[in-house]
C-alpha cells in the first residue's frame, strides 16, 4: 500500500543539534579547554536523547497505526529522560575537571532549538 503523507524531515532537527553542540564547544574553547570539553558534553547531553526520540516517535506511521505510534511516543519520552538523567550522572562522575557554567549552558542552548522545531524541520 502506498503511503500518502510523506514523513516530516525531522532528522534535521537532530542535524542542527549536533551542529550547535559543536559551535558552542568552540566558542567555549575561547575561555579554556576544560569549558569547550564541558560544552560539549552538555550539548550531547541534550541531543542524543532527543535524536533517540525523534527516532522513536517517527518509527511508526500512518493511521491503522495510531496504537504503535502511541507507544513508540511514550517509549521515547521516557527513554529520553532516562539517557538525559543517565547523562548528566556520568558528566559530574567521570568529567573532571567540570566546568558547570559551560555545561548547563550548552545544555539550554541545545535545548532551547525545540521552540524553533516546525522550522527547523519544514513543517
Amino acid at each position: 500500500m502506498r503511503q500518502t503523507i510523506s514523513r516530516p524531515p525531522v532528522y534535521r532537527i537532530s542535524l542542527v543539534q549536533f551542529g550547535l553542540c559543536a559551535l558552542i564547544a568552540l566558542l567555549f574553547l575561547l575561555r579554556s579547554p576544560d569549558a569547550a570539553w564541558s560544552a560539549l558534553v552538555g550539548g550531547l547531553i541534550c541531543a542524543i536523547p532527543n535524536a533517540y526520540f525523534i527516532y522513536k516517535a517517527f518509527l511508526h506511521t500512518g493511521a491503522r497505526q495510531a496504537h504503535a505510534v502511541l507507544i513508540s511516543m511514550y517509549q521515547g519520552g521516557m527513554w529520553k529522560m532516562i539517557l538525559t538523567g543517565v547523562g548528566f550522572a556520568t558528566a559530574f562522575k567521570l568529567v573532571q575537571p567540570l566546568d558547570v557554567f559551560a555545561l548547563f549552558t550548552a545544555f539550554i542552548v541545545v535545548q532551547s532549538t525545540n521552540f524553533f522545531v516546525s522550522k527547523i524541520a519544514n513543517v
